[in-house]
């Protein structure tokens, strides 16, 4: 009896642990912090606790790594994303929680912070972090003396919109001081940027990089809509100049670059805006290739997507609140470690050898292969000749073809037809995609690129 006892007494106390440590985990954010730091190491080291490992804990979400499958629809791969966002996030919401709190409750946030203008950005809000100056920094003229106070942020938070119109400025600011007054405390300046496109953004922050550098050294970028898609097409254009970029229901949405060593990307998307599917397949594309990283936190926090409507009024999302703090944090303690943009390379994303975007490819996928139409437009291309070399001389097998073989594997006309006959059709139709396209082909398969202009060169000669 008093074994039994015992036993109940056991269960009963490690039930009521087990309840009393998850109502810490969601109710108090120091706790948070330190069981996801226990369980994924200093960022500058990130190594999942082997013990902890073992657990089914959030912080052990598995991430989407694959594309989507010719059955899925862009809604299914969006709410994958978004149950991988929440999941993986999960320790952030005490956080969100005292911001949601600050919003409503906080009089007057900017009170304590000084709000300036610089050269032609105007309202800058300074978080007011000092330090004293180093003799390099004197060398560089930053300041007269070592010891000097100089004024620097842990980064700058950009509010881009498109309109260009006064009265927005003003309204868009007062309705986010409390959410620059609560960034602002984290040592995060602020400031509204009214743009006219992704060159105008480009250029305010070239001018905050060059002239006031402990101010930007690391920038964020937040933007809705067509803003945002002013953003996707600066992150494509100068992605070292942005540390995290977070936007919702971007507008004009440009296919992502081949590259690694992104800004981390934190998206909200609307039922809206993935039903109708507009760009939405190269989101995710872009939310993937952001978390191609050999670090942990970046291969788990670069490139999250979230399902959730617009707020009606404009203030930012406490999901995105919870992201830049991340990605501070991140850069307090492993800032050092930021990589350049580079290419991507083999293997590291599956669908890095194709040419079309993801929306083309599902289309794509859904037709059957139509052999009658191949073999006319091969006809129209390719004369049967004895001294075509032998298939033993020459398979023709490359990156690309391989991809569309697997791409339609299950297609059963395809395999009649040989390497040599789809390096042709496929290089044929790349041309008349337009005179870039090619340039991008010698880029992803130089052997691809060699096969066709040698076979269409000896089509065209009049040995042939």
């Amino acid at each position: 009896m008093k074994l039994i006892k015992f036993f109940v007494g056991f269960i009963l106390a490690f039930f009521a642990i087990l309840v009393f440590e998850g109502a810490c985990f969601r109710l108090v954010e120091k706790y948070a912090d330190f069981r996801h730091r226990v369980a994924w190491g200093v960022p500058d080291q990130g190594l999942y606790n082997p013990f902890l490992k073992i657990l089914p804990l959030d912080h052990f979400s598995e991430a989407p790594t694959h594309g989507l499958a010719s059955d899925q629809s862009a809604y299914e791969g969006v709410s994958v994303e978004s149950d991988y966002a929440e999941s993986v996030m999960s320790f952030s919401r005490p956080l969100r929680d005292r911001y949601e709190d600050f919003l409503e409750n906080e009089f007057s946030p900017l009170a304590n912070f000084e709000i300036r203008d610089f050269g032609p950005i105007a309202g800058i809000v300074l978080p007011g972090l000092t330090r004293p100056a180093t003799l390099e920094e004197v060398n560089q003229k930053m300041a007269r003396r070592v010891g000097d106070e100089l004024e620097y942020s842990k980064g700058i938070l950009i509010r881009v919109i498109s309109s260009m119109e006064a009265e927005d400025y003003e309204s868009e600011f007062s309705n986010l001081e409390s959410t620059f007054g609560f960034v602002a405390k984290r040592g995060i300046a602020c400031f509204v940027l009214p743009a006219l496109d992704a060159d105008d953004v480009l250029n305010k922050i070239d001018y905050l990089q060059g002239n006031h550098e402990l101010l930007a050294e690391n920038v964020f970028v937040w933007g809705d809509e067509k803003a945002a898609g002013y953003v996707l097409e600066l992150t494509k254009k100068a992605p070292e100049k942005i540390k995290a970029i977070l936007l919702s229901d971007p507008e004009g949405v440009p296919s992502p670059p081949g590259m690694v060593g992104l800004p981390w990307l934190t998206l909200h998307l609307s039922e809206e805006m993935v039903s109708e599917g507009e760009g939405v397949t190269d989101l995710l594309q872009w939310v993937r290739i952001g978390r191609i990283s050999d670090m942990l936190y970046p291969s788990r926090l670069g490139g999250l997507l979230r399902l959730e409507e617009l707020s009606e009024t404009p203030r930012m999302p406490s999901f995105f609140v919870a992201c830049l703090f991340q990605c501070s944090d991140y850069l307090d303690h492993a800032g050092h470690l930021w990589p350049s943009p580079q290419p991507l390379t083999d293997g590291q994303f599956d669908d890095e050898w194709n040419l079309q975007s993801l929306e083309e490819l599902e289309s794509d996928t859904r037709k059957p292969f139509d052999f009658e139409v191949a073999k006319d437009q091969i006809r129209e291309i390719s004369k049967e000749n004895e001294m075509m070399a032998k298939p033993e001389d020459a398979t023709f097998d490359c990156e690309i073809v391989r991809g569309y073989r697997k791409l339609r594997q299950d297609d059963k006309k395809l395999r009649q037809v040989s390497n040599r006959d789809l390096v042709l059709l496929l290089g044929s139709e790349f041309e008349k995609m337009g005179p870039g396209v090619m340039d991008q082909v010698l880029e992803k398969d130089p052997v691809f690129h060699r096969y066709y202009f040698s076979l269409k060169a000896l089509e065209d000669s009049p040995l042939y």
